[in-house]
């Protein structure tokens, strides 16, 4: 089944996992803040978490990424209504995945995203997930140091190696609308 990403708490501050982001702009992945960044310049190993991940809109409120989830990656919802009279931060289509990796991150990140670039090339790395999962088996993704140019953007290079058991300190996206 294709995804559906085409473009025209508890109270007490909710749980987060560190961020993993790819700029389209400048082609590259990176973890951390502007002043303890970590770039992944020669690629990275890692496992993705397929079976949890989700679809939804999402768009830059002027201070954080909100992210609203889908019922499910079938499943689209409404798009939501823009009611802080902001329009110039429009919705987008986009998705959200757990992403472990001991070595790479030290641990489980959250990979976000919703530029077109790099939601179609996740789509086409999805629909191999599909052909190759089985049994709750989770894809382990060769992510490319040399992203491919896409227009005026970049796009990630990545590829399913192998399929693995959920490492068992892999955790799961927090269940929240908005992640700042």
């Amino acid at each position: 089944m294709p995804l559906n990403l085409s473009n025209p708490s508890d109270g007490g501050g909710g749980k987060f996992l560190d961020k993993l982001r790819f700029n389209a702009q400048g082609g590259v992945f990176y973890t951390g803040s502007k002043d303890n960044e970590k770039r992944f310049s020669s690629g990275f190993t890692a496992v993705f978490d397929m079976a949890g991940m989700e679809t939804g809109w999402s768009r830059y409120n002027g201070r954080y990424k909100e992210f609203r989830a889908d019922p499910n990656v079938e499943e689209k919802s409404a798009k939501p209504e823009i009611t802080d009279g902001d329009a110039e931060n429009k919705w987008k289509r986009g998705f959200r995945v757990a992403v472990f990796s001991g070595e790479a991150f030290g641990g489980t990140v959250e990979f976000m995203h919703d530029a077109i670039t790099v939601c179609q090339e996740f789509s086409a790395l999805y629909d191999d997930y599909e052909k190759g999962s089985e049994d709750g088996m989770l894809p382990v993704v060769e992510v490319k140091g040399d992203p491919k140019k896409a227009g005026e953007y970049y796009a990630p290079v990545w590829s399913i190696k192998k399929f693995v058991k959920r490492p068992d300190a892999m955790q799961p996206l927090p269940q929240e609308d908005s992640i700042p």
